[in-house]
């Protein structure tokens, strides 16, 4: 069944859009202010304009006398026709210089203010971003979103409605200043009026429409490309580039096929416009030609009408191309009010406060949670840490052990039961002071695009470079690291694509050491090591774990067998609980899970 198309924006609409953008627009209304004071001052000039001809034509040329309007060029030339005209040249370059300064004066306070603007739309959603869940969209739409539609949102601010404004201002100068020159033609001239309205009508719903479909095409491709640069290995690796070209080159067609028609609409409907005001024109070029013929009006008057006629239909002209971009810029600003109404899951509470150093007595109580709604992960899971005991959480795959850390960390909050530190729900705490006492080492080591220092400290920003080559002895990191080509300085590429896995393994373990927090969270911290470097970081990591409350997560027995608490765990319960050796002699299925290890 085909979808309905989306439903044309109206007043609503708009009022979302600027709901995002007034608050950023009162911080810098001094410059709005003077961005508009000096558009009304450019529109006055270019009212000017047309005069200096007319009085060329009409006072010099056709020697008429001179009207009362201008009596002071009387005075001051007198009948000296040849300074006269010196004087209207002088006036035709002073209009033009201030138009310039003006229009000069209006685009830099705009282009200030617009940018200012847009810096603090993008840094309010890049933000919001931050404290979103896991599930946020696609990273490609999200880029867009926050480049290309907010460069858009700032077009519509600054260029589109100031060209709106603009439009409005000279339309309604030049039909007054008609309407006291000649009425019946003023009349005349506005016939086109209407048809040209209810063509705008027309096209602008077709127009919005495919602003949509090019948007969505857009984001798609920048999905498609930040999804394959990413998966670069895997694609190499499966020999699979032939396919992704071919991905690609479809979805590239795709939005090459929505601009093209977006265009296409917008440039068949700038061409009806043209046919429209010809006729128009035509019609005033007629009959002002025949009132000229009678005597009823100068020929400067009609020049002086025909060139307003021209700048009276230009803005209608101009009409197609501002409906696309003032569509697409309004579709754009939707986008961006989509990130900024999600609503945050989880978040600090009314009444949160900071929290005090932990001891380190951690509590799950009950704790049922799952991603997908009636699908839980994890349920009615229960079991007690105890300050300076080292918890494992072992299992098959699946079976919700890395959830515990998702759960801990509060990236999600649980349905059921609650979680407890110290004797207090940690959802009573402030979010970022629970995590700052958290040193957390994830399955996938994550790396910032930054240098090997900064990738260490990123957890204690203030820490000296003795600290942190201390952290990355401990790590066994120090002398890879000392081996990089600037060593600390070491700028890594995206994810530490320049580094081996045990390598970036080691730096993520560093940057938890470093920060030192009082409940650690390793989540297979020796994933990628080799058996020498594993044996000698198991034992670095027990003299860490020493006094503080640690949760270990792992598949590798050799990191857990000191544990003072195993907990196996199935189908998101605990199954059984013990030491090592108890839940050798007592579970079945722990056993089976060692042996498969050990042989």
């Amino acid at each position: 069944m085909a979808k309905s198309p989306p439903p044309r924006a109206g007043l609503k609409d708009i009022r979302r859009v600027y709901g995002i953008v007034l608050p950023h627009v009162r911080t810098y209304w001094k410059w709005f202010l003077l961005a508009y004071l000096s558009l009304l001052a450019t529109v006055g000039m270019n009212l000017l304009k047309p005069w200096p001809l007319k009085l060329v034509i009409d006072y010099i040329l056709l020697s008429k006398p001179m009207p009362a309007g201008v009596w002071y060029l009387s005075s001051l030339t007198g009948h000296d026709k040849l300074l006269l005209l010196a004087v209207l040249c002088f006036g035709v370059v002073a209009i033009f210089f201030f138009e310039g300064l003006f229009s000069f004066s209006r685009k830099y306070f705009m282009s200030s203010a617009g940018e200012s603007t847009a810096s603090d739309i993008r840094q309010e959603v890049f933000g919001h971003l931050q404290g979103l869940g896991h599930d946020t969209g696609r990273s490609g739409d999200l880029i867009v979103r926050l480049t290309s539609d907010i460069k858009s949102l700032k077009l519509l601010l600054t260029r589109y409605v100031q060209t709106l404004i603009s439009f409005l201002f000279t339309f309604g100068g030049i039909v007054v200043t008609m309407f006291l020159m000649d009425r019946r033609l003023t009349l005349l001239a506005l016939v086109v009026v209407p048809p040209l309205y209810f063509l705008s009508f027309h096209f602008s719903s077709r127009v919005e429409t495919l602003a949509r479909e090019k948007r969505k095409r857009e984001s798609a491709v920048a999905s498609l490309v930040q999804e394959t640069v990413t998966s670069k290995d895997v694609v190499q690796a499966f020999a699979r580039e032939d396919q992704e070209k071919k991905r690609f080159a479809q979805e590239a067609g795709e939005s090459l096929k929505a601009t093209l028609e977006s265009m296409k609409v917008s440039k068949g409907y700038g061409r009806a416009v043209q046919v429209i005001t010809a006729i128009g024109t035509a019609l005033v070029i007629y009959f002002g030609a025949r009132r000229a013929l009678e005597g009823q009006v100068t020929p400067g008057d009609l020049i002086v009408f025909i060139t307003y006629l021209r700048d009276l239909y230009k803005p209608v002209e101009g009409l197609s191309e501002l409906i696309l971009d003032f569509t697409e810029a309004l579709v754009s600003g939707e986008r961006v009010a989509e990130i900024l109404e999600t609503e945050v899951e989880v978040k600090d509470g009314p009444e949160a406060v900071e929290a005090p150093p932990f001891r380190g007595e951690v509590a799950f109580e009950k704790v049922t949670f799952g991603y997908d709604s009636g699908q839980p992960v994890l349920q009615d899971l229960s079991f007690i840490a105890k300050p300076g005991e080292t918890v494992a959480l072992i299992g098959s795959s699946g079976t919700g052990k890395s959830t515990v850390v998702n759960l801990f960390l509060r990236f999600f909050d649980p349905w059921e039961g609650r979680i407890v530190i110290d004797g207090q729900d940690i959802r009573s705490y402030t979010i970022r002071s629970l995590r700052e006492q958290i040193s957390v080492v994830l399955q996938e080591p994550l790396l910032l695009r930054r240098t090997v220092r900064e990738n260490i400290a990123y957890g204690k920003p203030g820490a000296s470079l003795e600290e942190i080559m201390e952290a990355a002895r401990a790590a066994q990191a120090h002398d890879f690291i000392m081996r990089l080509a600037d060593g600390y300085d070491t700028f890594l590429q995206e994810g530490g694509a320049n580094l081996s896995g045990g390598q970036r393994q080691r730096i993520s373990l560093a940057r938890a050491i470093l920060k030192d927090a009082p409940i650690f969270i390793f989540d297979e911290p020796v994933t990628g090591l080799d058996a020498e470097t594993e044996a000698r970081l198991n034992r670095t990591l027990n003299r860490l774990m020493q006094g503080k409350t640690n949760f270990v997560i792992a598949h590798r027995f050799s990191t857990i067998v000191k544990a003072h608490l195993i907990l196996v765990v199935e189908e998101g319960r605990v199954a059984e609980k013990g030491t090592h050796e108890e839940l050798l002699a007592k579970s079945d299925r722990y056993r089976q899970l060692y042996d498969l290890q050990r042989f």
